[in-house]
């Protein structure tokens, strides 16, 4: 039983398709079938159902993913063991709300590298939602969230403190001068979004319109062409300059204050690229528990 068997399977489980595991582990789909028959052969059961819409785990297939997830697991943590015999190196995936990879990251990144460059950074961007299902999955390392998170599942740090407002085109400088209500936002799963979406309803600002977009400068491109309001950092509008093109209209303290969070797996041996770069987004070494 070889370690790549288990990775495809384990993709397998996650994607519930042949064909998606075989784009995650980039080989073609009949090596990803020949790998999960080898794994049925060799411990003699089913491991998975295999129907026309999409592959679903038989009985014996939960408990062997749970095993197959352990093994990949300390495998992995054998590898970042022997790596931190030396300066930290190999891969590092951060996943990030938007907002906070453009204004807090540049500066962090750029002196991480200089000081660790054996390391390859990647930064995966996103909602908090997304990034943290990325988390759970590991696909990336370490998340940059807001919003409610679980401390009794995760590793949770407060890295940054956030005052968000309203962002406008600069011809607004009151949302009561508003007939109707646009709001440019990411997708769901985004906590700005949540958190302006909850104020606009407490406030009696219904009903209001919501635009979905995918990126931070398409936003910002469409509410400086006068398409509606935005909620983002009051540090991204200013540390980026655009002070000139935007109105920001600041809320209530409960609405407008919230913290940025540096998330880990829990019961995880963290590699020491890992627990570098935390510790220069906090400015703290971790506390041993």
């Amino acid at each position: 039983m070889r370690f790549k068997d288990l990775e495809i399977f384990i993709s397998v489980a996650k994607h519930k398709s042949f064909s998606k595991a075989a784009e995650e582990m980039n080989c073609v789909q009949p090596n990803v079938t020949a790998r999960i028959k080898s794994l049925e052969e060799s411990h003699d059961c089913v491991l998975v159902h295999r129907g026309a819409g999409k592959v679903e785990l038989t009985s014996s297939g939960e408990l062997f993913l749970k095993y197959a997830e352990q093994l990949v697991n300390l495998q992995r943590e054998a590898s970042i063991a022997m790596a931190e015999m030396h300066e930290p190196a190999g891969r590092l995936v951060v996943g990030s709300m938007e907002s906070t990879a453009a204004v807090r990251l540049p500066q962090v990144l750029s002196e991480y590298h200089a000081r660790f460059p054996a390391v390859e950074l990647v930064l995966k961007t996103g909602p908090s939602d997304k990034t943290m299902e990325r988390l759970a999955e590991f696909e990336v390392d370490m998340a940059l969230v807001s919003g409610v998170v679980d401390g009794k599942r995760w590793t949770v740090d407060s890295a940054y403190q956030e005052e968000l407002a309203i962002v406008a085109p600069r011809s607004v400088s009151d949302i009561d001068q508003l007939d109707e209500i646009t709001v440019l936002v990411f997708k769901n799963g985004c906590s700005y979004r949540a958190q302006l979406e909850n104020w606009l309803r407490q406030t009696g600002r219904n009903p209001y319109r919501v635009l979905e977009f995918g990126s931070l400068e398409g936003i910002l491109g469409c509410v400086g062409a006068g398409m509606g309001i935005t909620f983002l950092p009051v540090s991204l509008i200013e540390q980026a300059g655009h002070q000139e093109r935007f109105s920001v209209i600041r809320l209530p303290a409960e609405f407008a204050n919230m913290t940025t969070w540096l998330v880990r797996r829990k019961e995880e041996r963290y590699s020491k690229a890992l627990t570098e770069l935390r510790e220069l987004i906090i400015g703290q070494p971790s506390v041993p528990v």
